[in-house]
């Protein structure tokens, strides 16, 4: 094994080591009380770490609270989870400052810096106009993004993104992209298709 490996999981293991007593007191309270509002707090604090530092913890975190988060994904800076049903695949980026809803997440996804992805486009039910806003029916959605694909800079998604996709800087996806497409705007729509060359078939 290459020493760079190694520096790696030690540097995981140490990570590991220093969460052990939060992931106790955390296991404990989802199976005492089944609320999400210590996971929510949790991840907020550890947003704010900086450094490679704050990447290990932070990965290490998701890896035992989320659904599932892969060992070698990248979590950064002011970046964080609302809901635990989230999964992360391998060899995913997630840039700074992002906001990541109930969704599951592919592998070798590119996401960019100040992205949202939210659980969907009706979590605030708005069709009672005599009720208050912010009591009236929610609605969470898992939301996909398909492997290999890449998300610009502050967009906001909303629906499901298929795979080797690019969503443009900005764009606001309100509807489902399709494998292989360059979606921008706002709303996103299609600005062309993306062709995967068939593999040679070896003899």
């Amino acid at each position: 094994m290459a020493m760079k490996a190694i520096v790696k999981h030690l540097a995981r293991y140490a990570a590991k080591l220093a969460l052990l007593p939060l992931f106790l007191a955390y296991d404990v309270w989802v199976l005492v009380t089944r609320s999400e509002q210590l996971f929510c707090t949790l991840a907020q604090v550890l947003s704010l770490l900086p450094g490679r530092i704050g990447e290990y913890l932070r990965r290490e975190f998701y890896v035992h609270t989320l659904e599932s988060c892969a060992t070698d994904c990248g979590i950064s800076f002011g970046t964080l989870f609302t809901h635990p049903t989230a999964r992360v695949g391998k060899r995913t980026y997630i840039g700074a400052r992002c906001m990541i809803g109930a969704s599951i997440i592919g592998n070798h996804v590119l996401i960019g810096s100040n992205v949202d992805i939210l659980s969907g486009r009706r979590q605030h039910g708005i069709e009672d106009a005599n009720a208050l806003i912010g009591e009236q029916e929610r609605r969470f959605e898992l939301i996909q993004i398909g492997d290999n694909s890449w998300i610009g800079n502050s967009a906001v998604v909303m629906a499901d993104v298929g795979r080797g996709c690019v969503v443009g800087a900005g764009s606001v996806v309100v509807k489902p992209v399709e494998d292989y497409s360059v979606v921008a705007g706002n709303p996103a729509k299609l600005i062309r298709k993306r062709e995967p060359v068939p593999l040679a078939k070896t003899a």
